[in-house]
Parts: structure tokens; C-alpha cells; sequence
């Protein structure tokens, strides 16, 4: 078996600053307020930092997961890896990246890179259920930022 990279990427273009979406983004206390997918997520938004995550798309059983946050660039991207037992068999990178199309108009790109040897297995197991759920959020965001309700949102703790 060979080790493969396999890769999900979703976009959606949102009617607001990058600032304003990062602070959404990343005030881990307010998930319950807009996001239908990531239900609950806490830990120090920090490079290193251990994010607990509990991510349960509509109609789907919940998973929780620990990962590792490995960028944090204020307003661009953060990024975290999650791993199965060692990230030689498995691990998924999930990220979240702000492009700036104007001054008031930003790119939310989420995706995640699956690498391992059960990369392919785990791609086709996951694609779907993934893909969905990031569109989901991705909505929802867009729906939260626009509107203006997340203009309240405090930072997450570091």
C-alpha cells in the first residue's frame, strides 16, 4: 500500500471584511450561536494549541476529535491535523483561508488534505459526509457574517 494525498475544497464568496469573518472564525464560544456543523470546539487558538472538536453535519452521528492546530495567521488561515493512531496511516488537515476580493468582500476556502496510507480508503469513506458539512458551515457563516450578528463576537481565548 502506498502512502496518497487526497483532497476536499470548498468556497464561498462572503460580503465582509476577512477580519470580521476570522472573528467568527475563531471566537470558539460563539459556534452555538451560527454553526450547524461544528457543534462545540475549545482549546488555544495558538500553533500547537489542542483543539477539542465535535463535528456532526445535519442527520449524521456526532464525531469528536482531538487535532493539533498547526497555522494561525490572523486573518488568513488557520489550520489544524488531526491523526489516526500515527499520521503515517492517517491524518487530515482541515483548514480555513481568507482571501480579501475587495474591501468588504472576502473567499472563505475550507477544505481538508487527507495524507496516509488509508488516505484513499478514508477519502471515499468521508467525502460526502465531509464536503457536506463544510458547505453547511460555510452557509451558515456567510448567513451569520452578513447579517451583521457576528460583529459581537469576542476573540477565542489564546
Amino acid at each position: 500500500m502506498t502512502t496518497t494525498t487526497q483532497e476536499i475544497v470548498t468556497e464561498i464568496d462572503i460580503q465582509a471584511p476577512a477580519a470580521l469573518i476570522w472573528k467568527a472564525l475563531t471566537a470558539f464560544d460563539g459556534y452555538p450561536n451560527w454553526n450547524p456543523v461544528v457543534r462545540r470546539i475549545s482549546g488555544p487558538l495558538r500553533p500547537g494549541g489542542v483543539l477539542s472538536v465535535l463535528f456532526r453535519p445535519q442527520g449524521s452521528l456526532p464525531v469528536f476529535f482531538r487535532a493539533m492546530l498547526t497555522v494561525v495567521q490572523p486573518e488568513v488561515e488557520f489550520r489544524w491535523t488531526g491523526k489516526m493512531i500515527a499520521t503515517g496511516l492517517f491524518s487530515g488537515d482541515h483548514y480555513f483561508r481568507l482571501q480579501p476580493l475587495a474591501a468588504d468582500r472576502t473567499r472563505l476556502v475550507q477544505g481538508e488534505i487527507f495524507k496516509g496510507l488509508l488516505a484513499a480508503p478514508m477519502y471515499r469513506l468521508l467525502q460526502n459526509y465531509n464536503r457536506s458539512g463544510f458547505l453547511e458551515m460555510n452557509a451558515a457563516l456567510k448567513d451569520y457574517v452578513e447579517r451583521g450578528r457576528a460583529a459581537g463576537a469576542a476573540p477565542a481565548p489564546a
